[in-house]
């Protein structure tokens, strides 16, 4: 007895069903987005959480109407069943319960009379080790529906292309009655025999009053399907992922089946008349900032039916591209966290050099000086380079990464000061992450009463059962940069403005209000696009997945477009509130944005973002004498104090003021020195190159020889002559344009530049040779 109740309890196989399972993906409200087929050919969706009661009803009322009261198997239907196999000389019923026939698809026999008792004890034991539901569950997730197509979801989309839940009555019927005779009955073939048996179902289901006539009439009104249908394929990155992650699985994700469908329509539309200019790939993701939830993924586009394949297969969103200057923003509200500028603080945008790095603006032109804002507004070059020289390249690499993005791997010096301008690469997963979360802190702060919430810096959540953890770690202390230093780079990004070589943009601009900022990487290989509002963030690439570049590739001109159409997909925005908290009132120079200093003209009151440091004062408001026609500046050495205007003036740096004049017609240069006055305070010349402290190599010809270094200086006077020595040793004067070539050695020089108002600077450099 013991060994009969021992093998009575083993008895039943474990697992159960030893099969491999399709991929699926699906959207938040689980709507098919794409699946892949399971290793062994067949549509077989894994095991899903039940089954819908309508399937129930049909399949219970023609296969085994006792399913609830019998413990696996049903005596009176297996007496029936021999009866009338008996009287027709065949086998004709087979008196199988639900129960049975779920054994019998786990493992499938030969069918004997020895394979049958085997079958009704393992019956039994199953109705002992799970409830009815589960085993309603599993025989729908194995039941087979005709060829390849294995289980009721599998079924539900490939012949009526919808879940198993907005099954209809009569779609629930054929599929109920499908598994009896799948070889026999199936869609596109057979299909009077197939409909008889609906029918019948249906009417056997009027009589029960499981459904009225009116629903009756209706169902043996549908037609059967001829065909089965294409599996959606909308989100081929995503499953891919999911392929290779987790094979087997349903994944539900964060996106909505038709904000992905809007969004691949497009990103597909753009993509046409992209083609046309030997650009093959784009991607854009779009999230939902307050849970960071992804709405909408579309890695890349679909493959071009006309030619060959372009590397559609990638994943771009994943994928580490140069980033251009679409880090701009994230330097500029890291510079303001540290008080390191202020917003409307003048920045130098001169020639700039450094030993092996010569930085220029997009437009090839300088603007000698231009405030911080208005320099993200316009992405300017330069004025970031410098930017990031004073911030510091190895803190911004770390800042980076203590924010998120984890494709900066190498060393500060194997990036240099090129970091900001496109020298490393990003991901538009991780570029989109860190936007959303500064939506997240500013949309946040005044709502939690002026507190961060650590949560809120996060990368995009894709699927739909990760929850961001808000509310829990809230903190007076910001975990990352403070509201007010990115509402004040949010507001700036508002104002974003392109070179004219990226015109076109503003045809496409939407009217909500949106930061957004464009990148371009060098050589045109890789164009960003990303846009943020307190509820959204959208990110947009476009570019070759081979690396190819191609003229026009530019954030403005060919990923802007695409972001702002996705935004007319989603709902009105709203925009973020004033962190009022995390702002200070304060003086700042009208001129140059700067704390006022004693001698500033005019200080507005402005609010700036709370940090315990500030820029230095305005340093450009200087005292200076004037004779008394106020003509002439004048020094105590060369004019009686008695007889001196004294006047407060605006003065830039020689090279600054050289640019800064010719864009600023306001500018009011100093009047000249009178004859015989020498200002050692405010010299009028200024080195543009070499820069001090930056080596300088000579440059050779094709031959190999060693080349002229060419020295540069800016002077207040254009008309003023300039006088070059080099080593004491004078090469000659210049005029207008002030530049020198040196025929120098390697070792330490001394160059020196004398006006001819006696005015002198000097600066020694070093020259190397090339190796």
């Amino acid at each position: 007895m013991v060994l009969l109740l021992t093998a009575f309890y083993f008895c039943l196989p474990s697992p159960l069903f030893d099969v491999p399972y399709s991929t699926v993906v699906t959207d938040r409200d689980n709507h098919l987005l794409g699946a892949h087929i399971a290793d062994d050919g067949q549509w077989r969706f894994p095991v899903a959480d039940s089954v819908p009661k309508r399937y129930i009803q049909c399949l219970l009322a023609f296969e085994d109407e006792s399913f609830y009261v019998h413990p696996g198997v049903n005596p009176l239907a297996m007496l029936r069943a021999a009866y009338q196999n008996i009287r027709s000389g065949k086998i004709i019923s087979g008196g199988s319960t639900i129960t049975m026939q779920t054994i019998r698809l786990a493992r499938p026999a030969k069918r004997n009379l020895w394979n049958k008792v085997i079958e009704m004890v393992r019956a039994i034991r199953l109705e002992l080790h799970l409830s009815k539901s589960e085993i309603l569950t599993l025989y729908a997730a194995h039941a087979p529906y005709g060829a390849n197509v294995v289980g009721l979801e599998a079924a539900s989309w490939r012949y009526f292309a919808c879940p198993a839940s907005e099954l209809s009555w009569a779609e629930s019927a054929t599929l109920a009655v499908l598994p009896n005779a799948p070889g026999l009955v199936h869609p596109g073939r057979n299909r009077n025999t197939l409909k008889t048996k609906r029918d019948r179902l249906l009417n056997r289901l009027l009589e029960k009053k499981v459904i009225d006539t009116l629903d009756y009439q209706l169902s043996i009104d549908e037609p059967i399907v001829e065909h089965p249908a294409t599996l959606p394929r909308l989100a081929p990155h995503v499953l891919a992922s999911t392929l290779k992650k987790t094979p087997g699985t349903i994944f539900q994700s964060s996106l909505t089946e038709k904000t992905q469908q809007q969004a691949i329509a497009v990103v597909e539309r753009h993509a046409r008349t992209l083609r046309l200019n030997q650009v093959h790939n784009a991607a854009a993701i779009i999230i939902d900032n307050q849970t960071a939830k992804v709405l909408a993924y579309v890695g890349n586009t679909l493959p071009d039916k006309n030619n060959a394949d372009h590397g559609n297969q990638v994943d771009v969103i994943q994928s580490s591209r140069s980033s251009g200057s679409i880090l701009k923003p994230l330097l500029y509200a890291a510079s303001l966290n540290d008080g390191l500028i202020w917003p409307r603080q003048l920045i130098k945008d001169v020639p700039t050099y450094y030993s092996d790095f010569s930085p220029q603006n997009y437009n090839r032109s300088y603007d000698g000086a231009v405030r911080a804002d208005e320099a993200l507004a316009r992405s300017l070059n330069i004025p970031f380079v410098l930017m990031q020289d004073n911030f510091g390249t190895e803190r911004f690499l770390q800042f980076l990464r203590k924010t998120g993005f984890t494709s900066f791997p190498k060393p500060a010096n194997h990036y240099g000061l090129s970091l900001i301008l496109g020298g490393g690469e990003t991901k538009l997963w991780e570029l989109a992450g860190v936007y959303s979360s500064i939506a997240r802190i500013v949309q946040g702060y005044v709502p939690r009463q002026s507190r961060y919430d650590a949560a809120d810096l996060s990368m995009p959540l894709l699927n739909k059962h990760d929850t961001l953890t808000i509310g829990k770690n809230l903190s007076t202390v910001p975990t990352w940069l403070t509201a007010g230093a990115l509402w004040f780079t949010l507001d700036a990004m508002t104002r974003l403005n392109r070179p004219e070589e990226e015109s076109g943009w503003e045809a496409f601009a939407s009217s909500q209000k949106i930061a957004w900022k464009t990148g371009t990487s060098f050589g045109f290989r890789d164009a960003w696009a990303i846009g943020v509002t307190p509820e959204y963030t959208v990110a947009v690439w476009v570019g070759n997945a081979d690396g190819e570049g191609r003229p026009g590739i530019t954030g403005g001109s060919a990923a802007a477009p695409i972001m702002f159409d996705l935004f007319r997909l989603l709902p009105s925005t709203s925009w973020f509130q004033t962190p009022l908290d995390d702002l200070n009132e304060v003086a700042v120079c009208r001129h140059s944005g700067m704390p006022a200093g004693p001698n500033c003209e005019v200080a507005d009151t402005m609010l700036v973002p709370h940090c315990e440091t500030r820029p230095k004062p305005c340093p450009y408001h200087h005292l200076v004498h004037l004779d008394q026609s106020g003509r002439y500046r004048v020094t105590s050495d060369c004019y009686s104090p008695s007889h001196m205007l004294t006047r407060k003036w605006f003065v830039l740096p020689p090279l600054t003021e050289w640019y800064f004049r010719h864009k600023s017609p306001l500018y009011n240069t100093l009047p000249p020195m009178l004859n015989g006055c020498i200002d050692e305070t405010l010299s009028p010349m200024e080195f543009i190159y070499p820069t001090q402290n930056v080596a300088v190599y000579i440059p050779k010809n094709i031959q190999g020889d060693n080349e002229q270094v060419v020295v540069k200086i800016a002077h207040r006077n254009p008309t003023s002559k300039v006088y070059w020595y080099a080593n004491n040793i004078y090469l000659g004067e210049t005029s207008q344009y002030h530049q020198m070539g040196m025929q120098l050695t390697t070792g330490t020089h001394t160059i020196t530049c004398t006006d001819e108002a006696g005015n002198r600077i000097m600066r020694r450099i070093k020259c190397l040779n090339k190796e």
